[in-house]
Formats: structure tokens, sequence, C-alpha cells
């Protein structure tokens, strides 16, 4: 090994030799035994076509992130984490019990304490924030499987984190199967989403909780199948976004229920039951929400209801420190300490979580790379918009219980990212769980207006109440001859005779 660099209580850091050899086999092994998987679900589920090419995006992403780090940036919060498991996989091979113990979340100074110059110590400011102290743990656990490698660690959470994401992507395939392709874009080849949700970070693993949220949520009160598994994903997701990033499930529940809700009342028929039923469900979702949020309030710490605004105005105060962050940070302007202020921020934040940094704005080859995908972000709203017309744009969102729920987690959440986070190295890293959830709910819209349109110029009506449950139905009504392309087919020929 050739050391990189020094780091305080670890020494010498690099990459092994053997842990370049023992990452390709890593990689051709998993390739080779989930090709076999996709050959064996393919014939019954054509979207695992795309499951291959998203697992190895993912674990080059992870590999890339890995060498970036180490031979670019040399240090990061992900390397910084993996010591701090190292450290604890150190004290686990000393003694086991006190290893337990800070597992189960004790992170006191006296658990800091039972480190040595031999075991390594963990830094302070990660092993004494309860949010950082949660990666740290899930690092130990890695480090125990891949023998102190980084790189291999990288790979490993890569891969594991994938499935998550794969298991929400084929959720959206349910809806809309004609959309495989366009929905496996925004859920597994975003390089944003590739490259920072592939590594021992935060975001990786609650990029990974919120799709196995969404996808356990539609399978229990939508599928109504899996409750036992699915449950256990709802609770360890939940656990995982509270412990590691409580503000994600700030916005999640409620858009949660919201969603369930908004899926009972379109079913209504009756208006006059709709008008009366509307403002209820809506001050329901209002009062649920607010009271899973006080209840949980210990839990979400700085982040709770009545800290919220709090946390916001001092986090945007730090992260906007120019001294810090030079030419890499903007300003969406002052916050005067009211949730007036903050929500007069919602298009200039919404829009830089969204779409910046512009790519003039990149001052580094990643922030390029962030550049021209957001470039193409904006280009691929526009024309939605153009394809669709802002009319049917909100109707669509508004009229399908997925597309809504897909629509407002992502406006919020990045209204959250962008209002906290004036700094582009920070935003491109946080703001990944909502970019499938936005891309996805962009191509269904597109996907529907094109619809709408062809359905009109063959003389057919069409109706947004017809597919609030997506259009898989038209795939089953081509199959059973029942669909309007293949009744013009049968008239056509009956003329003829």
């Amino acid at each position: 090994m050739i050391p990189l660099f020094y780091v305080q209580y670890h020494g010498d850091v690099g990459i092994k030799y053997w842990e370049y050899m023992l990452s390709l086999l890593y990689l051709l092994y998993f390739y080779l035994y989930f090709t076999r998987h996709k050959n064996m679900r393919l014939k019954e589920a054509p979207e695992y076509r795309y499951y291959i090419l998203g697992l190895m995006a993912k674990m080059l992403g992870g590999l890339a992130f890995s060498l970036v780090y180490f031979y670019y940036y040399q240090g990061g919060d992900a390397l910084t984490f993996f010591l701090g498991g190292v450290a604890m996989r150190n004290l686990a091979l000393i003694d086991p019990i006190e290893y337990l113990r800070q597992m189960l979340g004790d992170n006191s100074f006296q658990s800091w304490s039972a480190y040595t110059y031999e075991t390594a110590k963990p830094f302070k400011y990660v092993f004494f924030d309860d949010r950082t102290f949660a990666v740290i743990r899930a690092s130990s656990v890695l480090a125990l499987l891949t023998f102190n490698s980084f790189l291999i660690s990288n790979l490993m959470i890569a891969s594991l984190s994938y499935f998550g994401i794969w298991a929400c992507y084929r959720t959206y395939v349910s809806y809309f199967p004609q959309l495989a392709g366009k929905l496996a874009i925004g859920f597994l080849y975003m390089p944003s989403s590739i490259f920072w949700g592939s590594a021992i970070l935060k975001d990786t693993f609650t990029f990974s909780a919120v799709c196995w949220w969404v996808h356990s949520i539609d399978e229990l009160f939508f599928k109504r199948r899996g409750a036992v598994s699915m449950w256990f994903a709802v609770i360890v997701s939940t656990l995982v976004m509270i412990a590691m990033k409580p503000y994600i499930f700030m916005i999640m529940f409620p858009m949660t229920i919201l969603w369930l809700m908004y899926f009972r009342v379109v079913r209504l028929r009756n208006a006059l039951v709709k008008f009366v039923i509307v403002p209820l469900a809506a001050v329901l979702v209002i009062s649920i929400s607010f009271f899973v949020l006080m209840r949980l309030g210990s839990s979400l710490d700085k982040f709770a209801l009545d800290g919220a605004l709090e946390t916001i105005q001092v986090t945007q105060g730090d992260m906007v420190n120019a001294t810090r962050y030079g030419t890499n940070s903007f300003d969406v302007g002052q916050i005067d300490g009211s949730w007036t202020s903050v929500l007069s921020k919602f298009p200039v934040a919404t829009n830089a979580a969204l779409f910046r940094p512009y790519i003039w704005e990149s001052n580094n080859f990643v922030m390029a790379l962030s550049g021209l995908e957001n470039l193409w972000v904006l280009g691929l709203s526009l024309y939605t918009l153009y394809v669709a017309g802002p009319r049917f744009f909100i109707r669509a969102s508004l009229g399908i219980p997925i597309l809504m729920m897909s629509i407002s987690f992502a406006l919020f959440f990045a209204f959250m990212v962008g209002v906290t986070t004036p700094n582009f190295g920070a935003l491109v890293r946080f703001k990944i769980p909502m970019v499938p959830f936005y891309i996805s709910s962009l191509f269904i819209i597109i996907y529907l207006a094109k619809l709408k349109r062809k359905r009109l110029n063959q003389g057919l009506r069409f109706d947004l109440k017809g597919y609030r449950m997506g259009t898989a139905f038209l795939l089953e009504e081509e199959k059973s001859g029942t669909g309007p392309e293949k009744q013009r087919q049968r008239n056509g020929r009956g003329n003829r005779k």
C-alpha cells in the first residue's frame, strides 16, 4: 500500500492492492449471481431487463466515489464515518460487551473514553452527534465484514441500498408498465443518485429508506399483500429516517397520509359526499401528521415542530457562510425567524434544489457533472410543460394519487433542502431522495399528455379518472383484444367485407 495521507488517530491511510482485486471479484460475483436472478424473472416481469445495468451502475458509483474522495478530495464525510466504524470494529474485538452497548446507541463521553490508540478513536464531532453516530454504527458492521476496506465497504453499501430503490422502481412500473424504461432513468440511472447514494453517507441510507417506505406503503394499503415483511420494512425505514435525517420523515409522513386519504376520496362518486369529505380529510391529514410529529418530538430532536423554525434559521445562516464555502455557496435571502419569511423563499429555494448549480456556477469537475444533470432536468421540466400544458400538468398531478404524492414530496423536499442548504456541494447530495420521484413524475405526465392527444385524435374519450390506478389495464386490454386499436382494426376489416 502507498499511503495517501495521514489521519489523526488512524495514521497513514490508503487503498491496499488487495482491495482492488477483491473489489473486482465482488463485482464479478454480483454480476453473475444477479444475472441468473434476472433471467429467471424476466419473462414474468419485463422490467428486469434494467436490473443488472442499474445494479452495476450503483456499484460502479460506489467505486467511483471511493476513488474520487481518496485521490481528489483526500478525505470527506464518508471516510470520517468509515474510520469511526473501523474504531468501533476494533473495539468489538477487544471488548464485545462495550461494542454492543454502543451499538444500542450509547455515545456518551464515557463510551468515547473506551477507545484507545490501539483501537483508534472516532472523531468527536461525529461520535457525539446522534445522527452521524448512527452511520458510524452501521459502518462498523461493514468494517467487520470487509476487513477494514473503505473501497469494499462502499461497494457493499452501494449494492445493499440498491434493493430498496429497485423495489420502489417496480412499484411505479406496476402502475405504468409502458414507462419501464423511462422510470428506470429516474430511479436507477440518474448520475447524482448513483454517485452520492452509493457510499457510507447518511444520504445513502435515507435514500434507500425512503424508497422502501413508499414501496411498503403501496404493498400494504393498495396491493394488500406481504403484511409481515412490509410492516417490518416500514418500521426499519422509519427508524433509519428518524435516526439519520428526521426532516425527511417529517415531509414523507404527511405526504403518505395525504396519499392514502386522497386515494379513498377520489373513488367517491357522489359530488355532495366529496364536498363534505374533502375538507374533513384535509383536517384529518393535518391533525394526524401534527399529532404523530409532536409525539416524536424527542426523537426528532432539533427538527421537532417546536424547534424546526430555529433549526432552519441557524442551519441556513451557518451554511451560507462565505468565508467557509466561498463561491460554492448561494443565498436564498434573509430569514428573520418567522414562518412567513421561510415560506416566502419557496420559489427560489425550490428552484435551487431542482436546477442548481447551473452549469456556469460549477467550479470543479464534480460540480460540472451536477450542472450538466441539472441542465437536463430543467430541459425535461420545460418539455413537460410544453407537451402537457400548465393546466393538464396540474390536473394530472392532482388527479392521480401516486403522482400527487410524488410531486408533493419532491417539491416540499426540494423546498426544505433549498432553504436550509445554500451550498452547492451539500445541495447536490442532500436532494437525491426526491430526484427519482420528480423525474418519474415528469415522464408519467408526458406519457399521459401524449396518450390523451392520441385518444382524442382517434375520436376516443379521455378521462383522467380512468387512470387513477395507472395505465397497466391498457396492456391487459391489448392482450385480450378489447383495446381501441384492436377494435378499430376489427371494425376496419368488417367494413371492407
